[in-house]
């Protein structure tokens, strides 16, 4: 009896997903013939502005050459006498020549203008060569069309459309020829194939093909040999196969030029992604007819089944995983009640533990940040007043240096990504600063020995910088003579409760002003107090953010030194 529930479900699946995929397949078929009609007019309609910007190029040029006949300077030359004299000649050739090069940078494409005044012999010419009249100049074909002869498209034209095979004998005054490179049209072919795609090229009857920098030439001349470019439409697309592949070839005639402009397309790329879509269509469907027949088979599983997931979700609570959740099936039987009832209370004492340990973490993270903003604003008021003084004495270097280091404090304890550092970056902060007050003071030397060993250890940042200012405006400066600050560190292996820690102690000495017994106890007193006013910033906050992350004994530790001054140890520990 469950074999055969099991079969009619797996026939009912059949019945309800073969008729989605026969649809869905006459579905892709309508899309994909859509498709194709719908890249056949978009990739005319591309080349057809393409062909018209091409030929906007060329009809400019040509215009130049309507505008420079008409020109009143080219005229004027044009009617000179004898009796003009040789200054105003000169003139005029010389503001002619101004002109053609005038037109000749305004178009966007490489070119050449040549003006031949027959009756005078002169040519006025933006080509270095063509400066010398040569009646051969004036061998041209029919005027008022764009020729490709010897690797250069001309465009020629007269003041008189009488011509003929001796026009030096007609009423022909001004013969103006206008050349562009191919190359201008080659470089247009290569924009539009990186930006539309395909592979177009320019057909010149007559002429090699002119094809962009990376065409296919095996393409091309299927193309060529395949297509009839000859025929009374203007425009249109035709596909054929070449190499295997099918191609769409869009083919614009055009308007200033006796060529025609051809871009082939493979219409593989266009639809390759639809057959992808329709592949992984299939293969969805038969995943979810596979599904389906998995979850007919759970519908009839024994009840021992739920039982079992019920006793190992308790196990896996028992040991601490709290994300554990049991698969719950959507009827109303009463596993499916214990199933729902069990996720809701492990969810339950998975959002209260996590609840608690997570304001932990905002507590401790709170109380870190909050003690570390505090530090920031000390250094920089010191800072400023420096700079202040300095400003007064004119003392510009002093200015410039600690300007720029005060530039790279701030970029150094803005990156706030990350609220550790390295002692090797603290160090190198802490040197910087003492080479600003070395040079501030004059009276102040100063020595780093720390260990390497301590160089890569990550601690909180500002953590050594604020008590080496302590030193050095609170123990040296006070003082008259020069004073001397040395940080040293070591590391120290110690049993602590059963356990082995590591106690890791930096030391901040300086020769300054020394504290009696009885100070140096109030210091630590006011250190372990709430903040008063009596105690500094950084002193005090240093020691709380040491308290805070290291814990046991961290934090700072004073002692006088024997002949004069004051020892700091900033201690911390980590467990081995």
């Amino acid at each position: 009896m469950k074999f055969t529930v099991f079969a009619k479900t797996v026939i009912l699946l059949i019945c309800l997903l073969v008729p989605i995929l026969l649809l869905y397949t006459y579905s892709n078929q309508a899309n994909v013939d859509m498709v194709v009609e719908e890249k056949h007019q978009s990739s005319l309609n591309q080349f057809n502005y393409f062909s018209s910007q091409v030929d906007k190029n060329i009809e400019q040029l040509s215009l130049y050459g309507l505008t420079l006949l008409r020109d009143p300077s080219i005229l004027h030359y044009r009617y000179m006498t004898d009796s003009t004299s040789q200054y105003e000649k000169n003139s005029i050739y010389l503001d002619i020549l101004d002109k053609l090069s005038l037109y000749q940078s305004t178009s966007r494409w490489k070119n050449d203008i040549t003006i031949v005044l027959p009756q005078a012999e002169l040519v006025l010419s933006t080509m270095s060569s063509r400066t010398v009249y040569d009646e051969k100049m004036l061998t041209f074909p029919q005027p008022g069309q764009w020729q490709l002869e010897q690797g250069s498209f001309t465009y020629f034209f007269t003041d008189n459309y009488e011509w003929n095979e001796r026009p030096v004998n007609t009423s022909v005054r001004t013969v103006m020829e206008i050349n562009f490179d191919p190359m201008n049209v080659v470089t247009m072919l290569d924009d539009f194939k990186e930006t539309q795609g395909g592979d177009p090229f320019l057909l010149v009857p007559g002429n090699e093909p002119l094809l962009n920098r990376t065409a296919d030439p095996e393409l091309v001349e299927a193309v060529m040999r395949d297509i009839p470019f000859s025929g009374p439409e203007r425009e249109g697309n035709h596909q054929l196969e070449v190499g295997g592949k099918q191609y769409l070839v869009s083919y614009v005639h055009s308007k200033q030029m006796q060529a025609v402009y051809v871009n082939p397309v493979v219409l593989d790329d266009l639809l390759n992604p639809m057959d992808k879509s329709r592949n992984m269509f299939i293969t969805s469907i038969l995943l979810l007819l596979v599904l389906s027949i998995g979850a007919a088979l759970l519908l009839y599983r024994k009840v021992q089944v739920p039982i079992y997931r019920l006793m190992r979700g308790l196990q896996q609570i028992r040991k601490g995983q709290l994300s554990t959740r049991i698969p719950v099936d959507h009827s109303r039987d009463e596993f499916a009640y214990l199933a729902q009832s069990f996720n809701h209370m492990a969810e339950q004492i998975q959002e209260l533990i996590e609840k608690v340990y997570e304001e932990r973490i905002r507590s401790r993270e709170a109380t870190l940040k909050h003690l570390q903003s505090q530090i920031n604003p000390h250094f920089l008021y010191n800072c400023l007043f420096y700079i202040k003084n300095m400003t007064q004495l004119g003392n510009r270097e002093a200015v410039i240096a600690m300007s720029l280091s005060l530039g790279d404090y701030y970029r150094y304890i803005t990156r706030g990504e990350k609220d550790m550092t390295s002692v090797e970056e603290e160090i190198r902060l802490l040197d910087h600063y003492l080479s600003i007050q070395q040079m501030r003071t004059n009276r102040l030397t100063y020595e780093i020995a720390v260990p390497q060993q301590l160089m890569q250890l990550h601690i909180p940042r500002l953590l050594i910088q604020p008590i080496v200012e302590n030193a050095v405006i609170h123990g040296i400066e006070p003082m008259e003579g020069s004073g001397h600050v040395i940080v040293t560190g070591m590391a120290v292996p110690e049993h602590v409760e059963g356990r082995q820690y590591t106690r890791y102690s930096l030391f901040v000495d300086n020769d300054g002003v020394t504290l009696t017994a009885e100070e140096i106890a109030e210091l630590e007193r006011e250190i372990n107090e709430p903040m008063g006013e009596e105690i500094g910033t950084g002193t005090w906050n240093v020691h709380q953010r040491l308290i805070t992350r290291y814990g046991l004994s961290s934090g700072l530790h004073f002692a006088a030194i024997p002949y004069g001054g004051l020892s700091v140890e900033i201690r911390w520990f980590e467990e081995e």
